[in-house]
């Protein structure tokens, strides 16, 4: 019964605002780019925005908890593959609590997956400032730096990625997606020994992290050295 309030609490907060649902990358409204785009807005849409802001005053304890709500919403909408309706509903949620980790994470994830790497990090960087340890984040982080790295080959990005994961394997012995990302560091180092080990590692915690074309690409400047992996295993596997 709760859950159904909450759902009508959220519908009847977010009339006050339009947003716009699955569009081109280069048409995108500023509904679901980031921080609405991270524009000033005119006056109209600063009065709804106040609108808005009002209506979930009256129906929550608190806009933290509204903005819980609204991050709640977005993760179900992403996970259903409604990118935009998810970057909309997360774009309340950063209204109602701009100081919330978890927005700015939230940007990361969706603009990494629109292809946007620098926007991407730079979403994560504002998360990290206000969870610098946070083991997870840190390796989303380094994903999209090293899916920048991908596209420009400058090593900088690639030393910013190692940080992270570093850093996230400090925080967390146990996050198998770390390991597996250091280890496509040290591929990208040419230290493929280095990388073997970590790849190993990564996949005794959880093999389902692994992904088995990089195993391809690996086998084939070094065999595994444990002799876990080889060429044909790794290909009929892939397939």
């Amino acid at each position: 019964m709760k859950r159904l309030l909450l759902a009508a609490v959220a519908i009847l907060c977010a009339t006050t605002l339009s947003f716009a649902q699955e569009q081109p990358e280069q048409t995108l409204s500023l509904s679901v780019q980031p921080m609405f785009g991270g524009v000033q807005k005119t006056e109209a849409e600063q009065r709804k925005d106040e609108k808005f802001l009002t209506s979930c005053d009256k129906n929550f304890s608190t806009r933290q908890e509204a903005s819980k709500f609204f991050m709640d919403r977005g993760w179900e909408y992403l996970n259903e593959g409604q990118i935009d309706t998810a970057m909309y509903r997360f774009n309340l949620a950063w209204l109602l609590n701009p100081g919330n980790k978890d927005t700015f994470w939230a940007f990361g994830l969706v603009t990494a997956a629109r292809g946007d790497q620098p926007l991407a990090v730079d979403m994560y960087e504002k998360a990290i400032e206000l969870d610098p340890k946070n083991s997870l984040l840190l390796s989303d982080a380094a994903t999209s730096y090293l899916a920048w790295y991908k596209e420009k080959k400058k090593k900088k990005i690639l030393k910013k990625a190692a940080a992270y994961l570093n850093a996230a394997t400090a925080a967390d012995t146990t996050n198998a997606y770390a390991f597996y990302n250091l280890s496509v560091v040290k591929f990208h180092e040419k230290k493929y020994d280095e990388a073997w080990k970590l790849l190993h590692q990564s996949r005794n915690i959880n093999m389902s992290v692994v992904d088995y074309s990089y195993i391809l690409e690996l086998t084939s400047q070094m065999p595994d050295p444990q002799g876990f992996f080889n060429t044909t295993t790794s290909a009929e596997t892939a397939k």
